[in-house]
């Protein structure tokens, strides 16, 4: 199963050199979301991640960064994807990978352009208490497709409230992966060792 990191959306202390420990790791994907940072700040963050992973980070902010870092990957907020969607895409998004956020359902169709979508919250949120969840194991996201026909829609990773403990729930709803933010990010001094738990549950289950 896959496995995404999503940063905290506060600045942590020594942050960029635990990111890179994270890598080292084995983190496949990492998503920088740090909404409100001044993009001084935000380049800062980005210069003190190790360029060797720079092809791993997906930005949420400040796209504009993307080309001086040599980073292709870019997230759009569900709000931003709708106003593209409206009135097309600019040219910095035509040779990037792109994900998306969606929070229903019916909104699942046509993301044929997106590499993968985060769906959620999930369950009730580690990281914002009273935010609840959406899901349930009794909902199946993904049907097998008929023979012959290729599928079109991107992997998609669920998110929100995901812990080890719910790991088969997630994947007998069918989803692609996992992206995590409070179970990594919620004891910061422990963010590695819960980084290497997570990886070492999704790595059982194929």
């Amino acid at each position: 199963m896959e496995l995404i990191v999503i940063s905290s959306p506060a600045e942590l202390e020594a942050e960029a050199p635990l990111i890179n420990r994270l890598f080292e790791a084995g983190m496949q994907l990492f998503h920088l979301r740090k909404p409100g940072l001044p993009l001084a700040r935000y380049r800062d963050m980005l210069a003190g991640i190790d360029a060797a992973f720079h092809d791993r980070v997906a930005l949420h902010q400040h796209h504009e960064l993307g080309d001086a870092f040599g980073i292709r990957r870019l997230h759009l907020p569900e709000l931003r994807r709708r106003e593209f969607d409206a009135n097309g895409y600019p040219s910095l998004y035509g040779d990037k990978y792109l994900s998306t956020s969606v929070h229903c359902r019916k909104d699942l169709g046509a993301m044929s352009r997106f590499e993968y979508v985060f769906y959620g919250p999930l369950f009730d949120s580690l990281s914002k208490p009273g935010y609840r969840g959406i899901g349930s194991s009794n909902i199946v996201i993904q049907t097998a497709e008929a023979p012959g026909v290729e599928a079109v829609q991107p992997r998609l990773i669920a998110l929100g409230g995901i812990s080890a403990d719910k790991l088969g729930d997630v994947q007998m709803m069918g989803f692609d992966g996992i992206a995590v933010l409070g179970a990594v990010w919620n004891e910061p001094a422990r963010s590695l060792d819960n980084f290497n738990q997570l990886k070492w549950e999704t790595d059982l289950i194929h």
